[in-house]
């Protein structure tokens, strides 16, 4: 019988029927050696492919097609030189500041926030603390400041440069809450826009005396704000440049035993409310100033009752 020529493990040239298993060996060795090169070079093509897929999407991604939008990534915590909540940035046309020689520049036992500056200010004779509105642009006392559990008055001469929000220029308490605070109110819609003297009566939201004046707070103008505590009377008065605003009925005050604080004040354990603007002539006195002595202080910046403490004159 003729052998099959197409058939492997018949060798070319030999005749008869019998099996060349010599060959049919080989033949299944190249066999398998084509079919494995076939499998590794489908899988090489496939993971290219894979890859080509992966690389496409990161692409798109890094386009901003799929990229998360910023309402859904987590809130960042201000920093110390970023606004603090409900702060305003100084308004354009705002005073120029001529920095003091000094290092902390009013020499009377203050301590400076990183973003405050003392210095000479427009429209004010003497050194004067100016902040924008920053968490840590502040002045702090080194010593306590007043006794809130008899009567006492509190005074400063005020730049405001803020359009909106509570804005505290002098402020005294605790490690929690403010007892005293002096400056702008702008809470709700009774209190809108007001210079205020406000006291705490407990340790806790919700517990605020407040005297408020009867007109706007001015924006860019030096204003002489005095507030007394009549212990006797339980009595707090505003008075805004000499003149009486409120008086208002105080049960009594929480007992602070913090320093006096210049441009920030203590709510539910932080610090808030901070000023804008220009704050000197920070006074304080160890009893209730009358009205008389009031209007003087407004006048000439002095009463005729040396003040206990003072910061930031002349």
């Amino acid at each position: 019988m003729g052998g099959d020529w197409g058939t492997p493990g018949y060798r070319a040239g030999v005749t008869g029927s019998t099996p060349d298993w010599a060959g049919m060996a080989e033949a299944n060795e190249r066999e398998g050696r084509r079919k494995r090169l076939l499998r590794v070079g489908l899988g090489l093509a496939g993971a290219l492919a894979l890859g080509g897929i992966v690389v496409a999407a990161v692409v798109v991604q890094g386009s901003g097609g799929t990229t998360p939008s910023a309402d859904h990534l987590p809130a960042m915590s201000a920093s110390a030189s970023s606004p603090a909540s409900g702060s305003a940035s100084s308004p354009a046309g705002a005073q120029s500041v001529t920095p003091s020689a000094t290092a902390s520049g009013a020499g009377d036992g203050l301590s400076l926030g990183p973003a405050a500056q003392v210095g000479s200010v427009d429209g004010h004779n003497g050194p004067a603390l100016t902040v924008l509105g920053h968490s840590d642009g502040y002045a702090e006392a080194d010593s306590t400041g007043v006794d809130t559990a008899t009567s006492f008055t509190v005074s400063a001469m005020v730049r405001n440069d803020a359009s909106a929000q509570p804005k505290a220029a002098v402020s005294e308490g605790g490690d929690a809450f403010f007892s005293l605070y002096l400056g702008r109110e702008d809470y709700s819609t009774a209190t809108r826009d007001r210079w205020v003297f406000k006291v705490q009566t407990a340790a806790a939201a919700g517990n605020s005396v407040m005297a408020l004046s009867t007109t706007p707070a001015a924006i860019g103008r030096w204003t002489t704000l005095t507030g007394v505590y009549d212990a006797k009377a339980r009595t707090i008065s505003l008075y805004v440049d000499g003149a009486l605003a409120q008086t208002t009925p105080v049960p009594h005050i929480l007992p602070a035993n913090g320093p006096i604080e210049i441009g920030r004040a203590r709510y539910k354990s932080h610090w808030a409310d901070a000023w804008n603007g220009s704050i000197a002539d920070v006074q304080v006195w160890a009893q209730s100033l009358a009205p008389t002595q009031v209007a003087q202080l407004a006048r000439t910046r002095s009463a005729d009752i040396p003040a206990q403490a003072t910061w930031l004159r002349f």
